[in-house]
């Protein structure tokens, strides 16, 4: 057993580099572990959840008290997806009393939504003709509210299931809503459609958020 005093290990080393985060998903990854550390409490935890009520996104003051300072000045759609993200996570944040472990926010095996949907279909969680359904409506929506209507219970499904969303690349495709909504939404399609399990389908690093 390894000594809680000794340096890593090359190996360990290795690993840590690897759940780095690329340059471009560098931003919301940062933005994703305050959020984990604001749900690290159970007051925190309680006023992001706010946030999975999307109706009061509109006057989340009680999100806000925490998010404000980290939210960029983008406008109100860039506000929305970031409020959005973090009440859907902190759906699924361990409870801060019982469970401290430390939350693994970026895995590069982690894909995009499309890929999480993909697994939620596979596992039996979701439908096959329903999940495409809803990639073809969400696809359609041309405001950011909308789609996120329509992604708000799937997601909360497959979390509450125990399949993994990567958070900040979610964040990242909203962020670039509505205007890379082709984009984004072929690319979440490509990897629901069409998964490697070696490698899974980002959206376009291009894309800005």
């Amino acid at each position: 057993m390894t000594h809680p005093d000794s340096p890593p290990s090359p190996a360990d080393e290795t690993v840590r580099q690897n759940l780095e985060p690329p340059r471009w998903l560098a931003r919301e990854t940062a933005y994703m572990r305050y959020v984990a550390d604001v749900c690290s409490t159970p007051q925190g935890r309680r006023d992001l959840r706010d946030g999975l009520n999307i109706r009061r996104l509109d006057e989340s003051w009680r999100m806000m008290r925490h998010l404000r300072p980290r939210i960029p000045n983008w406008g109100p759609d860039a506000t929305l997806a970031h409020l959005a993200v973090a009440g859907l996570y902190a759906h699924q944040a361990a409870n801060p009393t019982t469970d401290h472990a430390t939350p693994t926010l970026y895995d590069p095996a982690h894909g995009n939504l499309g890929w999480s949907l993909e697994r939620a279909v596979h596992q039996g969680l979701l439908r096959e003709d329903s999940t495409a359904d809803l990639l073809e409506r969400v696809a359609r929506q041309r405001r950011l509210q909308p789609a996120l209507a329509l992604l708000h219970r799937p997601v909360t499904r497959m979390t509450a299931a125990g399949i993994p969303v990567s958070w900040p690349r979610l964040l990242r495709d909203l962020n670039g809503w509505p205007k890379y909504r082709t984009q984004i939404a072929d690319a979440w399609m490509q990897s629901h459609y069409s998964p490697d399990p070696t490698r899974p389908t980002e959206t376009p690093e291009e894309i800005p958020a």
